[in-house]
C-alpha cells in the first residue's frame, strides 16, 4: 500500500518538482552576491520579529507596536527563528532572521508551485503538458522572483491565497463544513499576513454565493455558508486591527489620502501587466487593462453559464477581484505607484484564468473544426515562446546587474559601501552622544547601527513638523538613494535657520540642528 502511495506520489510531483527547481536555481543566483534583499518593510518585518523573540511584544525598531502591516509574516519568521535556536542551529539576531528568510523563501516558493499545479488540475482540458509549459513562465516570471528574493510578507502571503482557494474549490465539490472551514482559516492567515487578504475573503464569498448553487444549495444555506466564511476569514484580521487602535491610535497605521484617481491607478495597473505579457508598448496601458478587464468579466460569465469550470472560475474571480480592490482601495488612501509587488497576488490566477478561458475556446473550436487542430497548437506554443522570451530577457537584465552589486536594497554594494553609511558605522559610538537622530531612512540607520533615528516629518503633517522644529538639538542624516517625495526634502532642510550642514559624502549628507556646534562634532572634523 505504502509502496503504492510513494509510487504515485512520485510519478505525480516529480517533474513539478524539477519545473520549481528551475526556478529555485535562479533564485539562489540572485542570492549569490550578497544574501537576500532588504527594503525598508523587510527592516520592519525583521525587526518585529527580532522583538517578538527576546520580549513577546510586536514592537519594530522605533519600540512602537506594528500597526502599518499585520503580524502575520514577522511571526512566521520568528517561528523559523525560535525552532532554528531552540536545536542550536543559531542565535537570534537580525543577520540570522535574514539567513532563514532565504530558507523561508525557497520552501515558500515551492510550495506556491506546487499548490498551483494542483489548481491547474482541476482544469477541465488542460493536460500534464499543458501545466507544465504553463508553471514554466510563473518559475520565470520576474514579478514571482522579485517577490522571492525579498524578505517580504508577499512570499508568504501568495502560497496562503492559493491554498485558501484550493479548499475553496474542494468545499464547492464535496459540501463539507470542514473544507469550509479549513479554507477560511487559509484565508484568515492570508490576511493576518497583509490587509490586502480582504480580496481573498470577497473572493471566496463571490464562489460560495454564485458556485455552490450547483449542489442545490437554496440561497438562504448559501449565504450563511458566506457568513460564517466570512467571519472566520476576518476574526484574526479584526483582532489584529483592534490591537492596532488601542495600542497606537490606529487600526492599520496613519493614512493619507490618495493622490491618484481610480483610472490612474488602472492605467498603472496596465503598465504592469504589459511588464508582466509579452506587450512591449506601454503606450497602450490604459487599453491593456481595459482588455483584461472586461475579458475577464467576460470568462467568469462564460465560466458561471457552464457550471463545471469551477476552479478556471476560482482563478479568474481571484484576479478580478484583486485587481478592482486594489485600484479602488488606491484611490482612497495613498500608495506607492501601483507597482509589480502590490500586484503580485493577481500574476498566477490572471494567467491560469485566461488559460483556462482559451482551453474551453479551443475545446469548442476543435469539436466544429478539428481539421484546423494544428495551428491551434502552433500559436499557443507561439505565446509559451513569447512569453518565456519576455520572462528571460528581463530577467537577464535584473541579473546583469544583481551579480555584480546584489540586489537592490540595503545589502547591495551601493549601501553597504555608501561612504554616508561606512562613516556612520565607523563613529556610530561617539555620534549617539547627541540622543537625537533624524533621518530620511531611519530603517536604514538602524539595518546597519541598530541605533534608532527618528523618520523626518512628512510635508502635509503640521504635527510631525511642529515637534521637529521643537527639537533643540538632533543629528540629520540624509540619503540620496532613500529620497522620499513625501518626506521633508533636503533644500526644505536647507532653508530653517537652526539647520547646518555638518559633512557631506558621495550620496549623502549629515546636518546639526542647533544652535552652538557640540565638542563631539567638533572632535571629528
Amino acid at each position: 500500500m505504502a509502496s503504492r502511495f510513494f509510487r504515485f506520489h512520485v510519478a505525480s510531483w516529480w517533474k513539478t518538482l524539477l519545473v520549481g527547481l528551475l526556478g529555485v536555481c535562479i533564485l539562489l543566483a540572485y542570492f549569490h552576491h550578497s544574501g537576500i534583499g532588504i527594503s525598508p518593510d523587510a527592516v520592519n518585518y525583521l525587526s518585529t520579529a527580532e522583538e517578538w523573540l527576546r520580549t513577546g511584544r510586536f514592537d519594530n525598531f522605533h519600540h512602537q507596536p506594528l500597526i502599518d502591516f499585520p503580524i502575520g509574516y514577522p511571526l512566521w519568521i520568528a517561528c523559523w527563528m525560535k525552532l532554528a535556536a531552540g536545536i542550536g542551529m543559531m542565535h537570534v539576531s537580525l543577520a540570522s532572521l535574514m539567513h532563514l528568510a532565504v530558507v523561508s523563501n525557497i520552501i515558500l516558493f515551492l510550495i506556491l508551485i506546487f499548490v498551483s499545479d494542483a489548481l491547474l488540475q482541476q482544469f477541465i482540458h488542460l493536460k500534464e503538458r499543458h501545466r507544465l509549459l504553463l508553471l514554466s513562465i510563473f518559475v520565470t516570471s520576474p514579478c514571482l522572483l522579485e517577490i522571492y528574493s525579498y524578505a517580504w510578507s508577499e512570499t508568504l502571503f501568495l502560497p496562503l491565497c492559493m491554498l485558501c482557494l484550493l479548499w475553496i474549490l474542494k468545499y464547492l465539490k464535496q459540501g463539507s463544513w470542514m473544507d469550509l472551514c479549513i479554507a477560511a482559516l487559509w484565508c484568515a492567515m492570508a490576511c493576518i499576513t497583509r490587509y490586502a487578504g480582504i480580496a481573498m475573503v470577497l473572493t471566496g464569498i463571490f464562489l460560495i454565493v454564485f458556485v455552490s448553487s450547483e449542489r442545490k444549495y437554496t440561497l438562504p444555506k448559501r449565504l450563511l455558508h458566506a457568513f460564517v466564511f466570512g467571519c472566520i476569514s476576518a476574526s484574526i484580521m479584526v483582532v489584529n486591527l483592534y490591537r492596532n487602535r488601542i495600542t497606537g491610535g490606529f487600526a492599520a497605521g496613519p493614512r493619507e489620502k490618495s493622490l491618484t484617481s481610480f483610472a490612474e491607478n488602472l492605467r498603472q495597473a496596465g503598465d504592469v501587466i504589459a511588464d508582466w505579457w509579452p506587450v512591449f508598448n506601454h503606450q497602450i496601458s490604459m487599453i491593456l487593462i481595459w482588455v483584461v478587464l472586461l475579458c475577464g468579466i467576460l470568462c467568469c460569465l462564460y465560466f458561471i453559464k457552464q457550471k463545471n469550470y469551477t476552479a478556471e472560475l476560482g482563478m479568474m474571480s481571484m484576479a478580478m477581484i484583486y485587481l478592482f480592490f486594489i485600484a479602488i482601495i488606491a484611490s482612497i488612501t495613498r500608495f506607492q505607484t501601483l507597482d509589480s509587488r502590490l500586484l503580485s497576488p493577481a500574476y498566477i490566477p490572471l494567467l491560469a484564468g485566461f488559460a483556462g478561458g482559451l482551453h474551453a475556446l479551443f475545446a469548442t473550436f476543435v469539436l466544429h473544426h478539428k481539421k484546423r487542430f494544428r495551428w491551434f497548437m502552433i500559436a499557443g506554443f507561439v505565446f509559451w515562446i513569447a512569453f518565456q522570451a519576455n520572462n528571460w530577457i528581463q530577467n537577464a537584465e535584473n541579473y546583469d546587474g544583481i551579480k555584480d552589486a546584489g540586489i537592490p536594497g540595503y545589502t547591495e554594494d551601493g549601501w553597504q559601501q555608501s561612504p554616508a553609511i561606512l562613516y556612520l558605522i565607523q563613529h556610530a559610538g561617539r555620534l549617539a552622544q547627541i540622543p537625537v537622530w533624524y533621518s530620511n531612512a531611519d530603517d536604514a540607520i538602524y539595518f546597519f547601527t541598530r541605533k534608532q533615528a527618528y523618520e523626518l516629518p512628512h510635508k502635509e503633517n503640521q504635527c510631525e513638523r511642529r515637534l521637529f522644529e521643537d527639537e533643540p538639538q538632533a543629528l540629520i542624516f540624509w540619503y540620496d538613494d532613500a529620497d522620499d517625495p513625501d518626506l521633508l526634502e533636503k533644500t526644505d532642510l536647507e532653508k530653517m535657520p537652526d539647520v547646518h550642514l555638518w559633512k557631506t559624502f558621495d550620496g549623502g549628507a549629515i546636518y546639526w540642528k542647533g544652535s552652538s556646534l557640540p565638542h563631539v562634532l567638533q572632535s571629528l572634523r
